[in-house]
């Protein structure tokens, strides 16, 4: 027989990075593949120059001019160029400011602080992205993931806007970045525009009704089914590539199961959140992680028999189902 041999990733072995970093028309600066990247592929791996906490006052830009300058101190010279080097939209009298607020990534979907980053703070928006990035709390590290096949010369990028119609999000995008939005989908034509803004209202008022608690433990067919609905919307809109928002809506749906007792279909819903994190974030990611352990032990979770309405044990996945009909049990469709 023949010895077990284990392929190695050829770029990798000779360390060759999967992108440049090079002009873009009509964009300045940006992020270029340099070889085909496979969906789920790591593009970079980057831990911070500094971080920096939120902040909005006269008082406390000026106190946070002085906070960036002396940090600046502390790196190395080569650090301080790579600093400098990021794109400013809002030049004037506190410079740092500006290159920060143009530039910096929040540390996590809900934190207060940002990180200023030498490549990733290379990447430009769209409103439809080939790419998603993430921050690791384990090893304080942000990642970009390609959450589709992107190809040789093509621009990699990521979405800075949070998923609102488009009058909203490229008044965001000006407010907060300081450019006007003219990717691909910024550029269709108006009823394609229309329909696009129709269903981020739609994700919206679906989001909003998925999350209510109260609706989740006395209306909970309803709610798994807003998540069925909002599945299909989403995947129309972000054309497939929707994984953070996919991860999120299966925990939901996990977490309306395993708080009626159900643990099979929980445990189903952990298993597809856990290979759609894999997609955005990777296996090393704490979120990752934690869908993971949920996978094989759904009744860990701290919301596990609240009621006992949906019962069943994690035994019970049916097998043999063709793919419509598991669907239609998973989702508890009507037949």
């Amino acid at each position: 027989m023949a010895p077990y041999i284990v392929e190695k990733d050829p770029l990798e072995q000779l360390n060759l990075s999967l992108f440049s970093i090079q002009p873009v028309p009509g964009k300045g600066t940006g992020v270029v593949a340099r070889f085909d990247i496979e969906k789920g592929e790591r593009i970079i791996y980057e831990k911070p120059l500094f971080t920096i906490p939120a902040f909005s006052t006269a008082n406390q830009i000026d106190k946070v001019e002085r906070d960036i300058a002396a940090t600046l101190k502390t790196l190395s010279k080569d650090e301080q160029r790579q600093f400098l080097s990021l794109h400013n939209n809002f030049p004037g009298k506190q410079p740092f400011n500006g290159i920060v607020r143009t530039n910096a990534l929040p540390c996590g979907s809900a934190a207060s602080v940002g990180g200023v980053y030498p490549k990733i703070c290379r990447i430009n928006h769209s409103c439809i992205p080939n790419a998603h990035n993430s921050w690791n709390s384990k090893v304080k590290c942000e990642s970009i993931h390609a959450i589709r096949s992107i190809k040789a010369g093509e621009e990699i990028t990521i979405s800075y806007d949070k998923g609102e119609p488009q009058e909203s999000r490229r008044n965001s995008l000006r407010n907060a970045f300081g450019f006007d939005c003219s990717c691909t989908l910024c550029n269709l034509p108006p009823d394609a525009v229309q329909a696009s803004d129709t269903r981020r209202l739609q994700i919206q008022i679906l989001d909003n009704a998925i999350g209510d608690s109260n609706r989740v433990m006395n209306r909970p067919g309803e709610c798994l089914a807003d998540c069925y609905s909002l599945l299909h919307i989403l995947d129309e809109e972000y054309e497939g590539s929707a994984f953070a928002l996919k991860a999120r809506l299966y925990y939901d749906a996990f977490q309306i199961s395993i708080s009626h007792s159900d643990q099979a279909r929980a445990l189903v819903f952990a298993e597809r959140g856990y290979k759609s994190r894999i997609i955005c974030e990777g296996e090393d990611s704490p979120e990752t992680q934690k869908m993971k352990g949920l996978m094989f032990n759904p009744a860990a979770h701290s919301s596990f028999g609240f009621s006992r309405r949906w019962r069943t044990a994690k035994e019970l996945v049916p097998q043999g189902l063709d793919d419509g009909d598991f669907e239609k049990w998973l989702w508890r469709l009507r037949k």
